[in-house]
């Protein structure tokens, strides 16, 4: 019935895989679970182990091909329609997660459902990665279905393999931002996305600077989609303003502004992990330098 996807790179998710297999166990359903790694270097030996030890499929890439080319090779090598991607250092927040897809999967006709991502109630106040989490990805399943195509992570996602497939197959970016790229095609297909309030914590908390660099991968990635025809980017914020500043001649303008102050700004985010304002500010100057 269903195939649950997890794409591991140093990252230890034995007791996602043992909280999987207790949940598996108390349903009907056949489902099965399969990991693969993506060339790391910590945790491999654990998570193999852990795969072995509840029945699971383990396998190895021999170079780092990037978070969307391991989940294509976990869909290729799944054995049901229905493919649930969770990463590596997702947790549920439930002891019904499982079930509340696979009855998704009986009792809806949609080819896509969102569970959602929370946080643990960790202090860390400097820590932007969680800042940016509680702010911009925890967000309600009332406000998820007020804008669907919003609120889309591949963290946690349910989606048949023959869409999957459809929105991935020419799709040969391996940087950071599927998400962008899912919610965009989505749009483009106008499919019906649902959200469900199935949520997972997400416990993988980077520092601030590595956090930063992936704003960047997140901002020039946003650029490359504008060159995708097929693409329908009017629900990302980011192609947004760009068009109202390219409308208003303020693109360049902006830009040198920025060039100036984003040393500055990173500074700070690092220091102190905020305010968010500032992930905005660089996201978008990355998007109009990579424009």
């Amino acid at each position: 019935m269903l195939s649950i996807c997890i794409p591991s790179y140093n990252t230890d998710c034995s007791a996602l895989l043992d909280v999987l297999a207790k949940q598996i166990g108390k349903i009907e359903e056949t489902v099965e679970v399969l990991v693969c790694d993506d060339f790391s270097t910590d945790y491999v030996r654990n998570n193999q182990e852990a795969c072995e030890r509840n029945g699971f499929l383990f396998f190895e890439n021999h170079s780092n091909l990037g978070s969307i080319s391991t989940r294509i090779k976990l869909a290729k090598n799944s054995n049901f329609n229905w493919l649930l991607f969770v990463d590596a250092d997702m947790l549920p927040k439930t002891d019904e997660f499982v079930i509340r897809y696979t009855n998704f999967i009986k009792f809806n006709k949609a080819d896509i459902a969102i569970g959602g991502c929370c946080y643990t109630n960790v202090i860390k106040p400097f820590n932007l990665r969680l800042r940016y989490g509680r702010n911009r990805e925890e967000i309600s399943i009332e406000k998820r279905q007020l804008n669907p195509y919003n609120s889309i992570l591949f963290g946690n996602v349910l989606i048949k393999k023959e869409l999957f497939s459809e929105v991935f197959d020419d799709f040969n970016d391996k940087d950071y931002g599927e998400d962008i790229y899912l919610s965009s095609l989505l749009k483009s297909l106008n499919k019906d996305v649902v959200h469900l309030p199935n949520e997972v914590y997400h416990l993988g908390l980077e520092n601030n600077r590595e956090f930063v660099k992936k704003i960047q991968k997140s901002g020039e990635m946003h650029a490359r989609l504008d060159s995708y025809s097929k693409l329908d980017l009017s629900h990302i914020k980011l192609a947004r303003t760009y068009s109202l500043l390219k409308r208003y001649m303020l693109n360049n303008l902006l830009k040198l502004a920025l060039t100036i102050t984003s040393p500055f700004l990173k500074i700070i985010l690092y220091v102190f992990g905020g305010p968010i304002l500032f992930v905005d500010l660089l996201r978008l100057f990355y998007y109009l330098k990579a424009k």
